[in-house]
């Protein structure tokens, strides 16, 4: 296998990977919303853990480092280290929508709702 044929093997490969990953954040969107909801953060935190190292792996670094982000977030949560958990939850929108922005995919006003379990209102 020449150098040209890994190339183009890789390529795609990676292809079939950011396909999947719309899906990927959707799931990830519901499973923030079931964090913010029931203070549940492990499964959230472990998919977005996932696409973080996976992303990675392709070179989807901006994309990579905005699931971090995420990550990051859902663990200072989880840990209750900072008491302004709305500002958290901010920035994980943030990383979010960035990360939707990075797939070609706008955002739609998706985010995981407030607390209390109700919507933002932007529908």
């Amino acid at each position: 296998m020449s150098d040209a044929d890994l190339h183009r093997d890789l390529q795609r490969v990676r292809q079939v990977y950011r396909r999947k990953l719309p899906g990927k954040l959707d799931q990830l969107e519901a499973l923030l919303r079931e964090a913010r909801e029931q203070r549940q953060f492990e499964a959230a935190r472990r998919l977005a853990h996932m696409l973080k190292g996976t992303s990675g792996s392709y070179g989807l670094d901006e994309f990579s480092a905005d699931l971090s982000q995420i990550e990051e977030g859902l663990d200072r949560l989880h840990e209750g280290t900072q008491r302004d958990a709305s500002a958290i939850w901010q920035e994980i929108e943030h990383a979010l929508a960035r990360a939707w922005d990075r797939l070609g995919c706008p955002q739609k006003g998706r985010r995981p709702p407030r607390s209390g379990g109700a919507p933002d209102g932007d529908s």
